[in-house]
């Protein structure tokens, strides 16, 4: 028995279900591209963010460096200057 000609088939109501399956799993794959796009975009930023904030943590290091005694005072500022 064959579906397609008026028998017991979902009719329109297929069409209209395939459809709303298509453009989900299109949706889907676009959300999916444009969240890996900017993962990478926020990947490389942060990047380049930690070698500008490393020159503004050099005095930090230095001054826990000192106070742990791993360095004297003259090779402090030596290194700070």
């Amino acid at each position: 028995m064959m579906m397609w000609y008026g028998g017991d088939g979902w009719g329109w109501c297929a069409l209209i279900v395939n459809v709303l399956a298509v453009v989900v799993f299109l949706g889907v794959i676009i959300a999916a591209i444009v969240l890996a796009v900017r993962f990478r975009s926020a990947e490389r930023s942060d990047v380049s963010a930690m070698g500008d904030t490393g020159s503004a943590r050099a005095p930090e290091v230095l001054a826990a460096r000192g106070a742990r005694g791993d360095m004297g005072d003259d090779d402090f500022y030596r290194r700070l200057m």
